[in-house]
């Protein structure tokens, strides 16, 4: 059985219902048609030129992103904007794009719990809540496997997340042990999370006056890079889909796009 774009976006959406998006997201399907049928899929991040690319090489009917191809309300297809170049690419092809963004952050065994199994995180909890279902939310607060020293936390995060540098601030009092996480752009939620006692925040933007908060009541505040804290998730999607897949007899090709990398690169004058 071949499955339909709308097959696969409502069967993503089991996982991720559409609810638990924020409400200036935009999340399920981007561009494509419901009832066209999927032979191949590509897995991806973000939306770019290089994974249009790809899509295209691997003559992929879908692409499933984490970040949105359309956020806000597009006013008109001048072909000369990036963004209406990328779009009319994915039609040109008849390429769908299904995104899953704030639903997959707040969602169990979602992004932020991927983030938690990496950091060995246990107990974890919702840091803000869903209104409608407490079991899921934004963030996740919880313990550490093993408590540690600040110095081995920050070593500890750059190897799990094959990051050679950190953005950092904040010095605890000894063991680092309560933490806080957000992945991706996580500063709004840092005053909810000093409200549960933690010794550490790790998130992946993090605002000047934020950190300045951090280090002025001495908590870690660890900047780990909004990629970096999301990009786990493209195996957990391909998982999911691959057992989806299974049960429901699919004759569909999943990839994952390879290639994918932060596009902040670090310069270090020697």
């Amino acid at each position: 059985m071949i499955p339909t774009i709308k097959e696969i976006e409502e069967k993503l959406f089991e996982w991720a219902p559409k609810k638990l998006a924020e409400d200036w997201d935009n999340v399920g399907l981007q561009v494509g048609d419901p009832d066209a049928q999927v032979k191949r899929l590509v897995i991806s991040l973000d939306i770019s030129n290089s994974v249009f690319s790809f899509a295209l090489k691997e003559q992929a009917d879908l692409v499933i992103s984490h970040h949105p191809l359309i956020f806000n309300p597009i006013r008109s297809l001048n072909l000369k904007e990036y963004k209406a170049r990328l779009l009319a690419g994915f039609l040109r092809h008849d390429i769908g794009v299904i995104s899953m963004h704030t639903n997959l952050d707040s969602a169990l065994g979602g992004v932020n719990d991927r983030l938690c199994e990496l950091l060995e995180i246990e107990d974890a909890v919702p840091l803000l809540p869903n209104k409608e279902d407490s079991s899921q939310g934004l963030g996740r607060i919880g313990n550490l496997k093993t408590p540690l020293k600040k110095e081995e936390f920050l070593t500890f995060i750059s190897k799990r997340l094959g990051k050679n540098s950190l953005a950092y601030c904040g010095t605890p009092k000894g063991t680092i042990k309560r933490v806080a996480i957000c992945s991706g752009s996580g500063s709004t939620l840092f005053e909810e999370a000093i409200r549960h006692q933690i010794d550490a925040y790790i998130t992946g933007e993090v605002k000047h006056s934020t950190a300045l908060m951090a280090k002025d009541i001495g908590i870690l505040l660890v900047d780990a890079g909004h990629f970096h804290t999301e990009h786990p998730v493209v195996e957990k999607i391909y998982d999911y889909l691959l057992k989806t897949k299974e049960e429901n007899n699919w004759d569909t090709q999943l990839t994952i796009f390879g290639e994918e990398e932060s596009p902040q690169k670090i310069w270090k004058n020697d």
